[in-house]
C-alpha cells in the first residue's frame, strides 16, 4: 500500500507538470504574422514623384521593389514602418505582412522564409 501511494503521488505530479504549456513557446506562437512579400528599398532623389493608383501625384519617400530572399530562418531586428510593412533593420529589405498589428520598434524577431512564390511566403515571429 505504501508503494501504491508513492506511485500515485508521482503520477499526479507528472500529470500536473506536463499539463501546462511552456510560457515562452505560447508567447511566440501567438505573436506571429504571415509574410505576403519581400521588397528591396530604393531611396529616390529629392523631388521624385509617383502617381498613385488613386491618381494622386505624391512625393516618393521610398520605392519598394519585389525581391527574393533565400529560404530559411533568420534572427532579425524589425521595425514597423506602416500598415503591414516592416523594415529589417540594418538592411535594405522590407516585408509586407497580412493583418499584422504588432507595433515593433527595433524588436527582435524570427523570420521564417518558406518560399518566394505563392500566397504565403513565410512567417514573422515576434518575441
Amino acid at each position: 500500500m505504501k508503494y501504491f501511494n508513492l506511485f500515485f503521488l508521482i503520477f499526479i505530479v507528472l500529470l500536473i507538470s506536463t499539463s501546462f504549456k511552456h510560457p515562452r513557446k505560447a508567447e511566440i506562437s501567438e505573436n506571429k504574422c504571415d509574410v505576403a512579400n519581400f521588397y528591396s528599398a530604393i531611396e529616390p532623389d529629392n523631388g521624385v514623384k509617383i502617381l498613385t493608383s488613386g491618381r494622386d501625384l505624391v512625393e516618393a519617400e521610398l520605392i519598394l521593389v519585389p525581391t527574393r530572399i533565400d529560404e530559411g530562418s533568420y534572427k532579425v531586428e524589425i521595425s514597423r514602418k506602416g500598415s503591414n510593412i516592416y523594415k529589417l533593420e540594418g538592411t535594405k529589405y522590407y516585408i509586407e505582412t497580412r493583418y499584422c498589428y504588432e507595433y515593433a520598434t527595433y524588436e527582435d524577431a524570427i523570420l521564417k522564409v518558406i518560399s518566394n512564390y505563392g500566397y504565403q511566403k513565410g512567417t514573422l515571429y515576434f518575441n
